[in-house]
C-alpha cells in the first residue's frame, strides 16, 4: 500500500472508529462511561493498517468520541489504552512463529483467568466484609432513584456468578475457534491467532480501564465496569469477526 492510500485509509478507520463508538452508546452508571461498538473497527482497522496506523486510528477515532460525545474525561486514558488494544492486536496478528503464538495464548488467557479470578475473591471480600448496602452508597449517587438501587443489589449479590460465568464464557469462545481452524485450515477470518489478538486487545481494555476508573472513583466502583467492559469486548469481537471477510477483500483490492 503507497503512502497517499494508507494516509486516506487511516482516516477512514479514524471516522468509523468514531461513529460505532459515538452513535451507539450505552451508558454505565456506576463509573459515568459507556458501551459502544467502536472495538470492532478498532480490531479491523489493524487488519486494514497494521500495529502502528491501526493505533491512531483506533486511539484518535475514540478519543474524539468521548469529547464529542461528553465524556472529555475520559479522553486521554481512552486514547493510550485504545491505541495499546490496536498496536497488541497487531503485535498478535504478525506473530511470526509458533513459539511466538503460544506465549500470546498462554498470556492472554492468564492474564484474562487472573484478573476474573482476582475479581471474584476480591468482590466477594468487600460484599462480606460491607454488606451489599453499604456498597451501593459508594457507587450510586445519593439522589439514585429505588430502581437503580434495585439493579444494584442485584448485580452486587451476582458479581461472583457473573464472572465465573466470563470465564466459562471465555473457554468456549477459544474451544469453539480451536474447532473452527480445524475445521478450515487458511481461512484468515477464522484463524485462531485473529481471536487470540482481539482477545489480548480485550484484555488491555478491561484491565486499562479498571486501573483508570480506580483512581477516578474508587476500586469498588471500578470493578462495576468489568462486567459492561467484558460485554463490549465480546460484542466487538463477533461484529468484528462478521465484517472481517469485507475488510479482507478491501486490504487485498488496496495492494
Amino acid at each position: 500500500m503507497n503512502k497517499t492510500k494508507k494516509y486516506i485509509f487511516t482516516g477512514l478507520m479514524t471516522a468509523l472508529v468514531f461513529v460505532l463508538t459515538f452513535s451507539i452508546k450505552i451508558p454505565v452508571p456506576y463509573t459515568s462511561g459507556y458501551i459502544h461498538l467502536g472495538d470492532s473497527m478498532i480490531y479491523l482497522s489493524v487488519i486494514i493498517l497494521g500495529p502502528v496506523s491501526g493505533a491512531f486510528a483506533s486511539g484518535v477515532g475514540s478519543m474524539l468520541a468521548d469529547i464529542a460525545g461528553g465524556y472529555v474525561h475520559y479522553a486521554l486514558p481512552t486514547l493510550i489504552i485504545k491505541s495499546l488494544m490496536a498496536f497488541v492486536t497487531g503485535i498478535v496478528l504478525n506473530s511470526e512463529n509458533r513459539r511466538s503464538f503460544v506465549t500470546s495464548l498462554i498470556t492472554t488467557l492468564t492474564m484474562w483467568a487472573g484478573l476474573s479470578a482476582g475479581t471474584y475473591l476480591y468482590i466477594k471480600k468487600q460484599i462480606q466484609i460491607f454488606g451489599a448496602d453499604k456498597i451501593i452508597d459508594m457507587v450510586l449517587e445519593s439522589d439514585a432513584d429505588s430502581n437503580a438501587i434495585a439493579e444494584a443489589t442485584e448485580l452486587i449479590n451476582n458479581l461472583p456468578v457473573y464472572f465465573t460465568a466470563g470465564i466459562a464464557i471465555l473457554i468456549v469462545i477459544f474451544s469453539i475457534a480451536a474447532w473452527f481452524i480445524s475445521k478450515h485450515q487458511g481461512t484468515k477470518v477464522l484463524a485462531l491467532n485473529s481471536v487470540i489478538a482481539m482477545s489480548a486487545a480485550g484484555t488491555c481494555m478491561v484491565m486499562g480501564y479498571f486501573i483508570v476508573e480506580s483512581f477516578m472513583y474508587s476500586p469498588i466502583a471500578a470493578i462495576f465496569s468489568i462486567p459492561p467492559n467484558m460485554i463490549q469486548f465480546f460484542g466487538g469481537l463477533i461484529v468484528a469477526v462478521l465484517l472481517a471477510p469485507a475488510f479482507i477483500r478491501i486490504k487485498e483490492n488496496m495492494m
